[in-house]
């Protein structure tokens, strides 16, 4: 008997022909794991198929052992061959990241019983539960779960979820980062009686090996992850969640470029079960596809205990000359008497993003990219200047090594640090902390300040976007927004998006507990629509200004756009294949717009030259698999590296 199997190696969507003597035919099927001899190495296979004859004149090797409780089920076959066509991916890197946490041995350890329990549910969230169960969750159905801040979505579908474990199935909730949900995972196991396991790429292998032989053997689970856990080989899933699901930590840049929100609708629609899309403010994609049917909106416009949204102020900052002003000043002096808290958020790490010589103008760069390094920890011993691309980083010191003056840079710009430093300046009584990617690197200091301004015991909070992703502070009154316009301004087509987004999930913290919350919005675009529809909280009028701006501009989700970076030590190399990219795709179609080549934003990236081409395709399924089908046989020469973006979130 003939086999085609499929490896997990760097081969493309190339096959190898394997046979098997002393097995009948109806015992080896396809999507079955077997373990074959691969040029002197032991590989793990799939089956992918069993041709009567091949056309291949060499010797068939004889595959050396079959895992016979170890198969693919026709929906994971289905999902990454579609995967492949879509992403450009090849079906040999997607397989490998289905086996990454391959367990051969048999694994004896079985899940704790689950102590279901029933949480109480306000009028709201039944009203929205009886809604989707009237619809019924027993085949595939996009449901686009969008409530507000604070009106308890997580426990709505934590219902759903509880249903299908109480029928044996298995569940898969996906989250954007791990780090931030620890305390949730604890609290929702802890309200519903249920037993979850977390999974994602930084855990133990043998926690990978345990969750992995669990779910390719069926039995009934609840995983919580990130992108990674979407590759597990779910054999008998009931439900998919993607909680925040407009966020782009979903997107996936490096290596197998993909969309895990828009794989786990594949995967739920290959499946036959219900994906539950949610977030308070979805993705202009997603309200589409609510627009044309597709999905189904499901709203819950209230929040627990009926506790009002915040309300938000706009602070014109051309007449303000300090960094914090006065309006957020005056709030917080107020907040402190009354024992509440305050956070400032800015989306900018360090102290500040470049420093400058104030004699000759020379800026301080990294060796590396072809980007400024951003000052960390300044008047600190530990005083650094950092690239945040390649890591690269060097002691400062306060010296132009280009016009040889001492104590001639400034830091012109505004990051965490340098905010955090004028809170303590401002309040020098009040008792203050910083959360950024840079200060939460380990988990335990994560929870110990969580649980820190849980316990009130913090008056202000100044961080990043990690303050955005559903946390729940209750004593937190006030949000101040610093340096809005950075993001309001940016050249990507969805920064307005970006944008409002970022501010009603960060503006959702305040006002959590019976508390009258407040946000103020420091800007020096006042009038900006995007700031007006936030301040009335005009959710709809916001979606159809920025649908009617993309369709003026046949931008997605009217077009598709398939981004391609090219790379290499050789600059002459890289831009030469750029333009002969260009060439044949203009040659061949016609009816698509290109873009470039041209250097990209960060024209270099750990000593990589980088080109950019971007292509704008018309909704049209034909145009776009042939134009797929002739990127993903592109072959770069030596030396040069091309990458296939389908759907960009980054231009960078």
């Amino acid at each position: 008997m003939i086999l085609e199997v499929l490896l997990a190696l760097p081969i493309g969507d190339k096959y190898f022909y394997y046979k098997s003597t002393s097995l009948k035919e109806n015992n080896l099927k396809i999507g079955q794991l077997i373990n074959i001899n691969f040029r002197g190495k032991k590989q793990v296979g799939l089956i992918v198929g069993k041709p009567k004859r091949v056309n291949f004149n060499k010797p068939i090797s004889e595959i050396e052992f079959v895992y016979n409780d170890l198969s693919f089920n026709e929906e994971i076959l289905k999902s990454i061959n579609f995967l492949s066509r879509y992403s450009c991916n090849s079906l040999s890197k997607i397989f490998k990241n289905f086996i990454s946490g391959f367990n051969e041995k048999e694994d004896e350890t079985s899940l704790p019983l689950n102590e279901f329990k029933t949480p109480e549910l306000s009028n709201e969230q039944k009203r929205v539960l009886t809604k989707i169960n009237k619809v019924g969750l027993s085949k595939f159905k996009a449901f686009a779960l969008s409530g507000i801040t604070g009106s308890g979505k997580t426990r709505i579908y934590m219902y759903l979820v509880k249903e299908k474990l109480m029928k044996k199935f298995q569940c898969l909730i996906m989250v954007p980062e791990i780090i931030l949900t620890k305390e949730w995972v604890k609290e929702i196991s802890e309200d519903f009686g249920i037993n979850t396991m977390v999974y994602h790429s930084s855990i133990k292998i043998s926690e990978k090996h345990k969750i992995w032989g669990q779910v390719i053997k069926g039995k009934p689970i609840l995983v919580i992850g990130t992108r990674s856990a979407l590759f597990l080989p779910f054999k008998n899933l009931g439900i998919i969640i993607v909680d925040e699901e407009h966020d782009q930590s979903y997107k996936q840049e490096e290596k197998l470029i993909m969309n895990a929100r828009d794989f786990a609708i594949v995967r739920a629609k290959n499946s036959g079960c219900p994906i539950i899309l949610s977030s308070a403010t979805p993705s202009i994609e997603t309200m589409q596809n609510c627009v044309k049917g597709k999905f189904l909106i499901v709203e819950i416009n209230k929040r627990i205990n009926n506790t009002p949204l915040p309300s938000i102020k706009i602070v014109n900052m051309r007449k303000e000359k300090k960094l914090i002003s006065d309006s957020l000043i005056n709030q917080i002096k107020i907040n402190i008497k009354n024992n509440h808290q305050s956070m400032i958020f800015i989306n900018k790490r360090g102290y500040t993003s470049f420093v400058i010589c104030k004699k000759c103008g020379f800026i301080k760069s990294c060796p590396n990219c072809d980007i400024s390094l951003v000052l960390h920890n300044f008047g600190k011993r530990d005083s650094t200047l950092l690239c945040h691309h390649c890591s690269y980083n060097e002691f400062f010191k306060n010296y132009c090594s280009n016009c040889k003056s001492n104590n001639s840079l400034d830091f012109p710009g505004e990051g965490i640090e340098k905010i955090y430093q004028e809170v303590i300046s401002t309040f020098p009584n009040s008792k203050n902390i910083f959360i950024s990617s840079d200060s939460i690197k380990k988990s335990k200091n994560l929870n110990k300040i969580l649980t820190d301004i849980k316990s009130n015991k913090v008056d202000i909070i100044v961080g990043t976007q990690i303050l955005s992703k559903g946390h729940n502070f209750p004593f937190l009154k006030t949000v101040g927004i610093i340096n809005i316009d950075n993001l309001l301004n940016d050249f990507d087509f969805r920064s307005s998006e970006k944008c409002f987004q970022q501010i009603i999930q960060v503006s959702g913290r305040a006002g959590r507990k019976n508390l009258a919350g407040n946000v103020i919005i420091q800007t020096l675009e006042p009038a900006h629509s995007v700031l007006q529809n936030c301040m009335s909280y005009s959710f709809k009028k916001f979606y159809n200004e920025e649908l009617l701006k993309r369709k003026k501009n046949n931008h997605p989700p009217y077009s598709n756009f398939i981004s391609l970076i090219i790379k290499s030590t050789n600059n002459n190399l890289a831009k030469k294949f750029s333009f002969l990219i260009v060439k044949n795709l203009s040659f061949i179609f016609k009816s698509i717009s290109i873009y470039g080549p041209a250097s990209a934003v960060i024209s270099m990236k750990n000593k990589n030259y980088r080109h950019r081409i971007l292509l704008k395709i018309k909704k049209d399924q034909s145009l776009q698999e042939n134009v797929k089908n002739f990127l993903k046989n592109i072959k770069p020469p030596p030396l040069v590296k091309f990458y296939i973006d389908v759907d960009p979130v980054n231009f960078l």
